[in-house]
């Protein structure tokens, strides 16, 4: 189930294609609740590559990035649930106000794949959550960072 979840999570995002958001939309994008965080400045710095042959996104990180690999963040932002259940420990981290249920709201450097210690409810509420910093470059997946061991901090 969960890899029949993440494949079609893929395809979205590969139909949805980040790069492509018409400007318009991206405008009215803008205009909605998006995370003030700091991270999320140091991470838009990872430049997104496209095979568009295969369909694929890859990562080239930066430094500063880099540095961040091991350390504990916190960091805020909205949830995107993998599964269709009351509560879940796997979720999407995303720095803008989801809007759709199938295209991620925002560039592949705007969304943080998270592992939480306990299961968590459903918010659409923005939220904050702690935990240890990984790269991911996996082009099968179109992730690239990881907040591993993480938990829901306090509202």
């Amino acid at each position: 189930m969960k890899i029949k979840t993440t494949f079609l999570l893929i395809s979205f995002l590969l139909i949805c294609g980040f790069s492509t958001q018409p400007l318009d939309e991206r405008k009215a994008q803008d205009a909605l609740p998006m995370s003030k965080d700091p991270i999320w400045h140091t991470l838009l710095k990872t430049k997104i590559t496209v095979d568009k042959k295969d369909g694929y996104y890859g990562a080239k990180f930066t430094p500063e990035v880099k540095a961040l690999v091991g350390k504990t963040l916190t960091v805020s932002g909205f949830i995107m649930p993998l599964e269709s259940k009351d509560k879940f420990q796997h979720f999407l981290l995303a720095k803008r106000t989801p809007t759709c249920p199938f295209c991620p709201p925002g560039e592949p450097n705007e969304i943080i794949d998270v592992w939480t210690v306990k299961a968590i409810e459903y918010t659409d509420d923005m939220v904050t959550v702690k935990g240890k910093f990984e790269l991911m470059n996996d082009k099968d997946m179109g992730l690239f960072f990881k907040l591993k061991d993480a938990n829901l901090e306090a509202r």
